[in-house]
């Protein structure tokens, strides 16, 4: 809203709608953090993983939906799931849960500080 003094003595008062521009600054912000996001959970599966080979580690992903509104937090290596839950023989070695559930604060605060990107 912008308020303009006229130099005959009056007064113009001009709104703007900002919505359509909010909403694609948002949608734009929104997949920006979700690959912040993504990279910070990445690097943090990668620090948690057992490493032998290497190979587990290698494996580990993350994807942003096509339209941005969801975050996929994976590996492919077969023995993935049996790292993270465990079996009869073996204890866990979780590295997905704990890259999330140990830094909920730090995803937090990457996601407040990307979102309000721009926006005045």
């Amino acid at each position: 809203m912008a308020v303009e003094i006229m130099s005959n003595g009056g007064v113009t008062l001009r709104i703007t709608n900002n919505v359509p521009r909010f909403l694609n600054l948002f949608r734009i912000n929104q997949h920006r953090t979700l690959n912040k996001v993504g990279e910070f959970c990445k690097g943090k599966m990668d620090y948690y993983g057992a490493v032998d080979t290497g190979y587990l580690r290698s494996r580990n992903r993350y994807k942003v939906t096509i339209f941005g509104k969801n975050l996929s937090l994976g590996n492919d290596c077969y023995y993935a799931v049996y790292q993270e839950f465990g079996t009869s023989k073996m204890k866990a070695h979780p590295f997905v849960r704990p890259a999330v559930y140990n830094h909920l604060g730090e995803i937090k605060a990457i996601a407040g500080r990307e979102l309000g990107r721009g926006i005045d």
